[in-house]
């Protein structure tokens, strides 16, 4: 029997054909040689592949895979079940005569070393459907903080997926031999590693969100005006109570608080400069270079714009009046006497700009008065300037930005310098500045030799002419919209220099304290010494003296020195003709160009603010 045995054993493993009762991927290859059952396992999975089916669901997602997706190769499973029996010599012959004896085997599918394209693709399904972590989102809509709660994500444990679809084919594989036709389908679950969404930090979306309301600003080099900022606020502690109670992905809101700022972008477009904060004007007269240099450094100065907080320099804005930026000579004082020099002039527009200041409530940071009263402003209303020692500055005290314009604009036969200071008046307040002078200090007279003088004459020096001194005391009255009095402010004590008539006479003719009456000798004759007037006591030689050397001192003032019709003056001055041919009370005037001497302006009584 043993050797009958051995003897089956090594026939079964000369036979080359697959034992009784074999199949496999549900296709019977039993007695059938490899390559028949190849042919039959080609056929069985074009045939029925389609109809042995696993289905995969996880949450809420379902997938299929069929037999047909598998990519199973026909002749790794002809050899699979060819050696169904066959694992050991000894026994083989034993299987042979259990598989005749009507034991049926499924031999177990070859699936291949490779991950099937079907089955990566599945994994790729579903961390595109159910992968990702879904983070809670969240938004400002309208007065309400609206917010998503995130969704757990799943990602796909690989290393027991295949296992789990191989299980659950072979588990199809049986149903579909033990059915013989129809739809097979297998269900599985899916195994996935779930990872729940992170809770939002509260804290930082608060930071993030809430916010302190911004007024919109305007960029001072493009003038375009900035968006506005809208306060926000809320309970971070209501956000996350209400966070707790949602289920993933529920959406819910809670109430914010909504801040207006000041101004919107929309609101401050409408109120940029649109109001007159202050204005002011002089007459522009002199010489044609001291209107030019008036002009280009009111050129320069017009349209600057000076943003809430920030300091006007006249200095800085019309840098140095030298002949390089194009200014020209015209007439200065220096050292107390008259003299040309570049950017003669210049004064004007800072006094004319200052002139507008103080019909407005800016505040007035440096400002000095000229050594010698101007006239074309009010006694006490003018600011001078001398580029490197004195400067004329100002501070926009407002909310708002402010722009100056100045220029030159034709009234009738006057040509007037006109500053406007425009801003954002809310409140309605306004300005009006007064002066009034006093400690009056007439000029006295000295005498100059002059040898261009003929004998037996004199003549007043046209070029130093003289100037009355006084003090001149400024207020600036503040009033609100319905002209109610705010505020008196004091702007200061101005004092200007009084400046001597100066006589020139012959030298040839001798000391004036020996002539008679004030007069010099004619040429050959002598005077008594017995009959010397004081010099103190001389009359007005331009009354005594040929007609037509002899100029009225009354008369000499600067052309362009007039008078504002506002300014105060003082008793017993005259009268002076102007270049339109009215009279106006005389304060003799410097009406000359950037300063006198650089510090003749600022005395201890000048105004520095």
């Amino acid at each position: 029997m043993l050797a009958s045995y051995l003897g089956l054993c090594a026939w079964v493993g000369s036979v080359n054909t697959i034992f009784p009762n074999v199949s496999v991927l549900g296709v019977d290859v039993s007695g059938m040689t490899e390559g028949q059952a190849e042919t039959a396992l080609q056929e069985g999975l074009e045939k029925n592949g389609e109809n042995i089916q696993l289905a995969l669901a996880y949450q809420y997602q379902n997938y299929t895979l069929s037999l047909a997706d598998m990519n199973l190769s026909s002749a790794d499973n002809a050899r699979a079940a060819w050696q169904e029996g066959r694992g050991n010599f000894f026994l083989q012959g034993g299987s042979y005569l259990a598989h005749l004896a009507g034991i049926s085997r499924r031999a177990e599918p070859a699936w291949g070393t490779d991950e099937p394209q079907a089955v990566t693709d599945l994994v790729r399904q579903v961390e595109e459907d159910v992968g990702n972590v879904t983070q809670a989102s969240y938004a400002i809509e309208g007065d309400r903080l609206t917010m998503t709660k995130g969704r757990s994500g799943a990602s796909v444990a690989k290393d027991q997926l295949l296992t789990t679809v191989y299980e659950g084919f072979e588990e199809a594989i049986a149903q579909w031999e033990s059915q013989g036709e129809g739809l097979i389908i297998s269900q599985e679950e899916l195994p996935v590693e779930e990872t729940p969404p992170q809770e939002p930090d509260f804290n930082a979306i608060h930071q993030e969100l809430a916010a302190e309301p911004k007024s919109a600003v305007m960029d001072p080099e493009t003038f375009a005006v900035s968006d506005h900022v809208v306060g926000v606020e809320f309970d971070v502690q209501e956000l996350k109570s209400a966070y707790d109670q949602a289920g993933e992905g529920e959406t819910f809101s809670i109430p914010v608080t909504l801040t207006q700022p000041k101004d919107t972008k929309e609101s401050l477009e409408g109120k940029l400069f649109r109001d007159v904060l202050g204005e002011g004007s002089t007459v522009l007269t002199g010489t044609a270079n001291r209107k030019f240099n008036v002009k280009l450094a009111a050129e320069a100065c017009n349209g600057a714009v000076i943003m809430p907080g920030e300091i006007f320099s006249f200095n800085g804005q019309t840098g140095s009046r030298s002949a390089s930026m194009g200014y020209k000579s015209a007439t200065v004082y220096s050292g107390g006497k008259t003299v040309e020099e570049v950017g003669g002039g210049v004064c004007q527009t800072s006094s004319t700009i200052y002139y507008a200041l103080l019909h407005s409530a800016l505040e007035v940071v440096e400002r000095y008065n000229h050594g010698y009263n101007t006239g074309y402003v009010p006694v006490g209303m003018d600011a001078t300037v001398y580029y490197g020692v004195t400067d004329f500055r100002f501070k926009n005290n407002t909310d708002y930005p402010i722009k100056v314009t100045i220029a030159p604009e034709w009234q009738g036969n006057k040509e007037l310098l006109i500053c406007r200071i425009y801003g954002t008046n809310e409140e309605g307040v306004y300005a009006v500045p007064e002066s009034y002078a006093f400690d009056w200090q007439a000029p006295t007279t000295v005498y100059q030799p002059d040898e261009t003088i003929p004998r037996g004459t004199t003549k007043v020096d046209a070029v130093q002419n003289p100037y009355t001194g006084l003090k001149a005391q400024a207020y600036r009255s503040i009033f609100d919209k319905d002209g109610n009095l705010v505020e008196k402010q004091d702007m200061g004590v101005s004092v200007y220099k009084m400046r001597p008539k100066t006589i020139l006479y012959n030298p040839a003719d001798g000391d004036p304290a020996t002539w008679v009456n004030g007069v010099p000798p004619q040429p050959g004759t002598t005077t008594d010494p017995g009959t010397t007037t004081d010099p103190g006591t001389t009359t007005d030689p331009g009354t005594t003296t040929d007609p037509g050397t002899t100029t009225e001192p009354g008369t000499n003032t600067d052309p362009g020195s007039t008078t504002d019709p506002g300014a105060t003056t003082g008793p017993g001055t005259g009268t002076s003709e102007q270049p339109d041919g009215s009279t106006d009370p005389v304060i003799p005037s410097n009406n000359e160009g950037e300063n006198e001497d650089p510090m003749a302006g600022v005395p201890s009584q000048d105004i520095r603010a």
